[in-house]
């Protein structure tokens, strides 16, 4: 059931940045509730594999930010 909430706000912030903080906090809490109930259940995480992506996935990050900055000069 949905609720409406008064507040004021100051001139600057718009309709549309109230919308998106509201989001945020949800989306947060309901993450929140995801990660404690998979823990609750037990994560079984292959450490060395884990590993290898997050160096894989870094390596390719940097390959692209390497390439942009080089293409800007920046390298």
């Amino acid at each position: 059931m949905a609720k409406v909430i008064v507040i004021k706000v100051p001139e600057d912030v718009s309709e549309r940045d109230v919308i998106r903080w509201v989001a945020e906090g949800l989306s947060r809490r309901l993450a929140k509730k995801l990660v404690l109930s998979y823990l609750e259940e037990g994560v079984d995480i292959d450490l060395e594999k884990a590993l290898k992506e997050f160096e894989e996935t870094r390596n390719e990050v940097w390959r692209s930010l390497e390439k942009e900055y080089r293409k800007k000069a920046l390298l």
